[in-house]
C-alpha cells in the first residue's frame, strides 16, 4: 500500500512535499531521508486519533482502545508485535527475513538497528511464552485424556507434566529467558502431523543453532519418519486424516500416473499404519 501511495525511495520518507520543508516548518531534512522516531509516534498518534474518529462518525464499534499501561504507542513497542509473529508462525525469522527482503537473518535480528537494538531478546520472551502457551494446551489435552503414541511418547508426558513447574515464573532479565529456553524439559516442538520431543543426540533431521548459538533446534520441514524424537497427539492424527483423504483421491484416480500413483499409495499406506498404532496405544 505504501509502493502505491507515492514514487519515493523510502517506505515512510521524511517527507513527500517539494523541498522538504512541511507547512508548518517542522521538517528541517533534506529530501530522501528517513522518518524519524518522534515525528513517526506523533504520525501513529494521529492516525489512532483519525481511526476513533472514523468509527465513531459512522458508528463502528472497532475504535482502538486507549493503552491502559502507557498512553502513547513508541515504534519501539512495535519490535514486540514482530517477535510474536516470528514466534508463533511457520518458518518464524526465516519468514520475516523473506518478507523484510533481509539476505541474513542476522539483518532480521538487528531489526530497527543493529544486533545490540534489543531485538534478540524481545524474540527470546515471546519464544519463552509460546513455548509455555504450547505447553499449557498440551497440558490441558492430557489432563482430558488426550492419547499420545509414537517413540517419544513417554518422553512428551513427561515433559508436559514438568512444565507446571514454569508456570507463574518471573524472568528478570534476557539471560534467564535463553537460559530457561534451552532446559530438556521445554524441549517440545509442534509440527504437522508429528510432534518434536527433541533429543539432540537422537535427532534425525539436521538441527539448526540459535543466534547465540546457545540452544539447538529441529528442522520440522525435514522431519524423517523414523526419528525416535517423535510423538504423535490426537491433534496430530486428525491432520494425518486429512492427509490420508488426499491421497486417497489421488490413489483412486485412474488417471494419475503410475509413478504417481506407487508413491501416494506407499505414504498412504505409511499414514494408515500410523493412525492404526495410535489407536492401539495403551493409555497411562
Amino acid at each position: 500500500m505504501l509502493q502505491r501511495l507515492h514514487d519515493a525511495r523510502l517506505l515512510f520518507p521524511n517527507t513527500l512535499l517539494v523541498n522538504g520543508k512541511s507547512e508548518s516548518g517542522h521538517l528541517r531534512e533534506r529530501v530522501g531521508r528517513a522518518r524519524g522516531d518522534s515525528l513517526s509516534n506523533k504520525d501513529v498518534a494521529e492516525l489512532i486519533v483519525w481511526i476513533n474518529a472514523y468509527c465513531t462518525a459512522r458508528h463502528h464499534p472497532d475504535v482502538i482502545p486507549a493503552d491502559p499501561t502507557n498512553p502513547k504507542i513508541a515504534l519501539s513497542r512495535l519490535r514486540r508485535t514482530l517477535a510474536w509473529f516470528i514466534a508463533r508462525r511457520p518458518r518464524g525469522l526465516v519468514a520475516a527475513a523473506i518478507q523484510y527482503g533481509h539476505v541474513r537473518i542476522n539483518m532480521t535480528l538487528g531489526y530497527s538497528g543493529n544486533y545490540a537494538s534489543g531485538f534478540p531478546d524481545d524474540l527470546a520472551f515471546e519464544e519463552w511464552l509460546a513455548r509455555l502457551e504450547d505447553l499449557a494446551e498440551a497440558h490441558e489435552r492430557l489432563q482430558d485424556g488426550e492419547n499420545v503414541s509414537g517413540p517419544a511418547a513417554d518422553t512428551y508426558r513427561h515433559r508436559v507434566a514438568a512444565s507446571a513447574k514454569f508456570a507463574g515464573r518471573v524472568l528478570r532479565t534476557t539471560r534467564e529467558a535463553h537460559t530457561l529456553l534451552t532446559n530438556p524439559d521445554l524441549q517440545i516442538f509442534p509440527g504437522k502431523g508429528m510432534t518434536c520431543v527433541l533429543d539432540p543426540a537422537r535427532a534425525a533431521c539436521r538441527l539448526s543453532t540459535d543466534e547465540r548459538s546457545s540452544r539447538r533446534t529441529p528442522d520440522i520441514d525435514d522431519c524423517r519418519p523414523s526419528c525416535v524424537n517423535i510423538a504423535r497427539t490426537d491433534r496430530d492424527i486428525d491432520f494425518l486424516r486429512t492427509r490420508v483423504d488426499t491421497l486417497q483421491a489421488i490413489v483412486d484416480d485412474p488417471l494419475a500416473p503410475p509413478i504417481r500413483h506407487a508413491r501416494e499409495q506407499h505414504e498412504l499406506a505409511r499414514l494408515q499404519q500410523v493412525i492404526a498404532n495410535h489407536h492401539q496405544e495403551p493409555r497411562p
